[in-house]
């Protein structure tokens, strides 16, 4: 058997914590069960589980009590990090701040990386807001925002330190705070700093109020700012003003909806709602709490119930795809973290070899202390080794566009954006999202090139699309030119060959499922032949830099399926990036993304108690949606991935992030 350990200090490396958040409402206990998995059986399993329940049965002083005990009897549990979490969210919740506030102390203090540090970070300044020490909620929030990369949390930090300096009295800099959250938090979280700006502009003077209203323009809060100057000059009594400024606000923001109120103070009425009045800076507003995701059935990622092995299963040396094995294997180690590493992986090398991966599957598979196999990569050996492990009756996670591989094989399953997701994910953009009803496609007459025509088309049609128009070319190096005469009418049709000009064609956007190179000498044909002002849509291959860099004057407004973006703003992805970016200097490839879904399938699965292989590839099949980097992700009945793709369009010589990844 063929084992491959990695240097020491890529080891290390490889210790750094990933971190991730999620929102969930603030009335509501974080919704984890014991990170056991299955029924407590050692007294500190039944100390934490009787925790849990008492948390969950809404019992908050009680469950503080119980979390608080667990940790004096068991301090070197490696559950401490989960039982702070659950003593400081008890505390909270029963309103005991200085306990909770000394939880989440300890917390980021002894696990100032882990999976609950996002959730201290968030809760500390608001606990110092909710307990009255103002200063302090200023202070911990202006030290826990500086270098904070999840944007959604250092917006909430931001909201805090707004609230915090107006409760002191600090108007101005109060309203330039509410300001900045208010441009960066969405839903409850935005409304709430948005009060908070109202309530203090009616603190503040004219001429604060005038800088305001001169940088919003006619934008928010200009029109608000002209408002209040307005409102205060008439609550003073200087009337003039009081008209002047209402004469402005009318004649620059005619269609405002404070305008009615305006009137109403010039004829006299009293009453008028003042937008801000109600503002409660200590009020708990329901906004987010940011911690771990929930995993299957709603269970927060914490140590399962025992250790279990997985092999990584990798083309780990020669030349042939060993640096995306290798990703693959970091993100692995990097979703084996979560679980506070009681998901160990081993690595076992393929070298590439379609022998060796039957080999080393059937030694895998006789090891009864490993429970499941992520790999291979390369198409043949992943083909032999899906065959062995069904044979087997190994699960296997293969990472591997090869078509079919699932199919009649029982035990295996595939973590992949393949080439059916991108064509569907790129049709529902194109007839959903976008309305187009005749669509047209240029593909190459290969294999590849009919597969993702026939997956694109199967999708559109079911949607209520037809293709109106299709020319196929020979691969490679084909007849660009013919195709794309073609597409615009054939040879006799007449062309403007400018860029300002579309012609007139049966279809409203364009499918190339084809490689960059080959997409870089098609473009300028198609400009020629008039097709120039139209939405392009692509595949995963067209996430190049360099291609976008030499043909984006072409590329404007395309639509680009991949599994993971950088520009995500799922706190999933986000955390992730940040955790890769730790761990090797640079950006995750799509290959370190699937490594480390597949280990959270794994552990989302073990994690529902499953016992035994058989029981783990029935768990894995009944998953609900995994939050994932890449997305949403679930298996269905055949073991294949179901995701719906981040989508990005090209906007100049950049990437843009069109739509994030959503549940398939």
């Amino acid at each position: 058997m063929t084992r491959r350990l990695r240097p020491t200090s890529i080891l290390c490396l490889l210790l750094f914590s990933l971190l991730f958040s999620a929102c969930v409402g603030l009335e509501t206990f974080p919704g984890k069960t014991p990170p056991t998995g299955r029924p407590a059986q050692s007294p500190a399993d039944q100390a934490l589980a009787r925790a849990d329940q008492a948390a969950r049965s809404q019992k908050y002083a009680e469950a503080a009590g119980l979390f608080e005990a667990f940790l004096d009897a068991y301090p070197a549990d490696p559950r401490r990090e989960y039982a702070l979490s659950g003593a400081a969210r008890a505390n909270e919740l029963s309103e005991r701040y200085a306990p909770a506030i000394r939880d989440y102390g300890a917390l980021l203090n002894e696990f100032p990386k882990g999976g609950y540090a996002a959730e201290a970070r968030a809760r500390l300044p608001q606990l110092h807001l909710y307990s009255g020490d103002f200063q302090e909620a200023v202070n911990s929030s202006l030290d826990l925002s500086k270098g904070e990369r999840n944007r959604t949390l250092r917006a909430n930090l931001i909201l805090v330190e707004a609230k915090g300096r107006y409760l002191l009295g600090e108007n101005l800099a109060a309203a330039k705070l509410f300001l900045e959250a208010a441009g960066a938090l969405e839903g409850a979280a935005r409304e709430d700093a948005v009060n908070g700006l109202y309530a203090s502009f009616s603190k503040l003077n004219q001429l604060d109020l005038n800088e305001f209203a001169k940088k919003g323009g006619s934008s928010f809060p200009g029109p608000e700012a002209v408002w209040f100057m307005a409102y205060l000059s008439h609550a003073r009594g200087d009337q003039e003003a009081f008209l002047a400024q209402a004469q402005y606000f009318k004649t620059y923001f005619p269609d405002h909806p404070w305008g009615s109120s305006l009137d109403a103070l010039a004829a006299g009425g009293r009453g008028v709602s003042v937008p801000g009045a109600a503002f409660d800076p200590r009020a708990k507003v329901q906004g987010p709490v940011l911690q771990p995701p929930p995993l299957a059935g709603g269970q927060g990622i914490g140590p399962l119930a025992r250790s279990f092995t997985v092999a990584a299963l990798l083309p780990l040396s020669g030349a042939r795809n060993s640096a995306y094995a290798l990703e693959i294997l970091a993100g692995l180690r990097l979703a084996a973290q979560r679980s506070q590493n009681t998901l160990n992986v081993v690595e076992y090398d393929t070298r590439g070899v379609p022998a060796e991966a039957v080999r080393l599957t059937h030694d895998i598979a006789m090891d009864p202390n490993v429970v499941a196999i992520v790999g291979p990569l390369n198409s043949d050996e992943s083909l032999a080794a899906a065959q062995t492990a069904h044979q087997l009756s190994m699960p296997l996670i293969a990472v591997s566009t090869r078509i079919g591989l699932p199919t009649s094989r029982p035990t295996v399953f595939r973590v992949f954006l393949t080439y059916e997701l991108q064509a569907v994910a790129a049709a529902r953009w194109a007839v959903n999202d976008r309305g187009h009803k005749e669509i047209g496609a240029l593909y190459p007459d290969d294999l590849y090139g009919s597969n993702m025509l026939k997956y694109f088309e199967s999708e559109a049609t079911r949607l209520g699309a037809r293709i109106t128009a299709r020319e196929s070319y020979k691969s490679p190096g084909g007849d660009y030119a013919a195709a794309a005469a073609r597409l615009a009418g054939g040879a006799g049709a007449v062309r403007n060959a400018s860029a300002s000009y579309q012609a007139e064609t049966s279809f409203s956007t364009l499918y190339i499922p084809e490689s960059p190179s080959a997409v870089s000498q098609i473009l300028p044909f198609l400009a020629y032949n008039d097709i120039t002002r139209m939405e392009l849509l692509g595949t995963s291959l067209w996430a190049s830099p360099e291609f976008v860099k030499s043909s984006g004057r072409y590329l404007a407004g395309s639509v680009i399926p991949v599994a993971f973006s950088p520009l995500s703003k799922r706190p999933e992805a986000e955390g992730f990036l940040e955790a890769y970016r730790a761990l090797a200097g640079q950006d995750p490839s799509q290959f370190a993304v699937y490594g480390h879904d597949a280990g959270l399938a794994l552990i989302a699965a073990l994690s529902t108690g499953a016992e035994g292989r058989g029981a783990l590839v029935e768990a894995l099949k009944a998953l609900p949606p995994v939050p994932g980097a890449s997305g949403p992700f679930t298996f269905d009945s055949e073991g294949e991935y179901q995701v719906s793709p981040v989508l990005l369009t090209v906007d100049g010589t950049e990437f843009k992030l069109l739509k994030d990844a959503l549940a398939y």
